[in-house]
């Protein structure tokens, strides 16, 4: 594949943060759409059994190079990648080439590391766009949030409980497991309730967002009672991954 067939160019400055990132989008879908835009990269994708929604966008701005021709989308598929792409370290960056047939992914360290796969006919699902109102929002140190996370794993649900603007709880009624985050504690940061809530989630969704714990400091948790959860992530480049889960029936 000659340059002048590439339709995207782009270059990313952290390697490990691109690779979490198609880390976690790996853990909810085997296929994604990357659509390419003027704007920057979107991805959004809804989990087989239709629990979970997760949507990137990294702006253009958080690239060192951003080469789009026009808009192009390609189909990943994402459990090959996984399972062929080295980890990159922080230190590498990240180079993306795609044509209308095939995509390449560049690894630039102290050497240069190139792997090419054919793009695939990814199904363009129609996924609503979701109006939520949540009755609870409030933002926590992703490093207290990821501590909880592996002291509850195995309780196979997840219970997120605010009655007030002080103490956020995460329980795990089946080992009787709990986590509180308080602004004493510091592992809070704000909390706004505007209605005493409680829900449960699968925990083996929730806990899909753990390797955004280790790119970004602060994790945005929004829910209401028996409702979706959003969990939003600010990484300090500008990008934006929220993820939805449904309540466990």
């Amino acid at each position: 594949m000659s340059e002048e067939s590439f339709r995207v160019v782009v270059e990313y400055p952290s390697g490990r943060v691109f690779g979490r990132i198609l880390e976690m989008i790996s853990g909810i879908v085997d296929e994604a759409l990357f659509t390419f835009s003027s704007e920057g990269l979107r991805i959004r994708a809804l989990d087989p059994a239709q629990v979970a929604l997760v949507s990137v966008f990294i702006p253009s701005s958080s690239f060192l190079t951003y080469d789009v021709v026009e808009e192009t989308s390609v189909g990943v598929n994402l459990s090959n990648l996984m399972r062929t792409l080295p980890k990159p370290k922080k230190s590498d960056k990240i180079i993306l080439r795609a044509g209308e047939d095939f995509y390449e992914f560049v690894i630039e360290s102290t050497t240069v590391r190139r792997y090419r796969y054919r793009s695939i006919e990814v199904p363009v699902s129609e996924i609503p766009e979701i109006s939520l109102e949540f009755k609870v929002r409030g933002s926590v140190y992703t490093s207290a949030f990821k501590t909880a996370l592996n002291d509850l794993r195995g309780s196979g649900t997840i219970v997120f409980e605010a009655s007030d603007n002080q103490v956020l709880k995460l329980t795990a009624p089946e080992v009787g497991g709990e986590v509180s985050f308080s602004v004493m504690s510091g592992s809070l940061i704000e909390l706004e309730v505007d209605e005493s809530s409680r829900s449960s989630y699968d925990e083996s969704y929730i806990i899909k967002v753990l390797p955004l714990c280790e790119v970004t400091n602060t994790i945005k948790i929004e829910f209401s009672s028996d409702q979706p959860i959003r969990l939003t992530f600010n990484l300090p480049g500008g990008e934006t991954i929220e993820y939805l889960s449904a309540p466990k029936a």
